[in-house]
């Protein structure tokens, strides 16, 4: 049998009711999705590059976000390769 041991964490308001709401409709206890969700995250963070990982949160400075949000808002033409790719 396999020992266990109880660890503590801070989560967000808001994951936690994602977290209750999924073991409520799928009727299975906290403790499973947490340890397999880790398990998945950590497996996966061993089997792939690190230079391919993508952070799911990732922070830039205002200046950085402003110049974001102005191309997105008014993207440059597209150019004659883009449009190669995007046309097959």
């Amino acid at each position: 049998m396999n020992s266990t041991r109880q660890i503590s964490a801070h989560i967000s308001t808001d994951t936690g009711e994602l977290l209750e709401r999924y073991v409520l409709r799928h009727g299975i206890k906290k403790s499973h999705l947490i340890e397999t969700a880790i398990l998945h995250y950590l497996n996966s963070l061993e089997a792939i590059p690190t230079d391919v990982v993508i952070p799911p949160v990732i922070k830039v400075s205002r200046q950085t976000g402003n110049t974001i949000l102005a191309a997105i808002e008014n993207p440059p033409p597209s150019t004659e390769a883009m449009r190669a790719l995007f046309n097959g």
